[in-house]
């Protein structure tokens, strides 16, 4: 077993996503000024960048930019990854004295969910009005966050090792010869460090996709990831190759 994989932006050019859309966009950056846009698009199976959203609730003109340029990024790197899947991406940018502020999630879903007409008759500039409302003193951030988007990752306790440790000793693989293939699940880490939102992705029949559920539920608690100091929820995929001899 592998640890979970997410597509990665090349840094052969720009050392960030943020900076490749501040430098190809054309926009003139006012430092002066605070910029805050949430960014949707999905990396598809050849690493390439389709189908984006841009919320906005002030700065059209660059919201607009920023729609034309994303499709224009580098092909992502998809190493690791199984070649079935798309990535949906989500990043809460914000541009202000000059440096980038970035919250990003990430998820991977498998090809055959998606409808590819329904996502580019999504793919838009959209004025969101209340996008910019001023937060309370006491924020309570419900998010869920891509293991790899965030300043503190999730940590089983004794490390992964452990974590597979655990899969591999109780996963009960059926009794099936010649029964191969991956089985694919998902599931959050709460800010307590329980995993809820279980779910199976992808199974190979015999009941190996509720085998991975079973076993998940005997995990102990995780350290929860933490952004900013806080802890938050992650998102969490985990694969498991199955290869029984016959």
């Amino acid at each position: 077993m592998q640890p979970p994989k997410m597509p990665v932006f090349p840094t052969t050019t720009w050392p960030t996503f943020e900076e490749f859309l501040e430098k190809q966009s054309g926009v003139a950056w006012d430092t002066s000024l605070e910029y805050r846009f949430t960014i949707q698009f999905y990396i598809d199976e050849d690493g390439s960048v389709k189908y984006p959203i841009v919320l906005y609730n002030m700065h059209e003109a660059v919201a607009q930019q920023l729609y034309t340029t994303i499709p224009t990024s580098p092909k992502w790197s998809r190493e690791g990854m199984f070649p079935d899947l798309i990535t949906k991406v989500e990043k809460k940018l914000t541009f202000k004295a000059g440096k980038w502020e970035v919250k990003t999630k990430m998820m991977s879903y498998r090809l055959e969910s998606i409808d590819r007409s329904e996502l580019q008759s999504q793919s838009k500039v959209v004025f969101m009005p209340q996008y910019e409302v001023p937060k309370t003193d006491v924020i309570q951030d419900d998010d869920i966050y891509n293991v790899s988007g965030i300043e503190a990752k999730p940590e089983y306790p004794g490390g992964p090792n452990e974590f597979y440790k655990l899969i591999a000793k109780h996963y009960r693989t059926p009794d099936v010869p010649g029964l191969n293939g991956t089985v694919i699940v998902s599931f959050v880490i709460e800010k307590d460090g329980s995993l809820t939102e279980l779910k199976v992705l992808r199974d190979i029949g015999y009941g190996t996709g509720e085998e991975a559920i079973r076993v998940l539920k005997l995990s102990p608690l995780w350290k929860p990831g933490h952004q900013l100091g806080k802890p938050v929820r992650c998102s969490y995929t985990l694969p498991i190759k199955i290869n029984n001899k016959g």
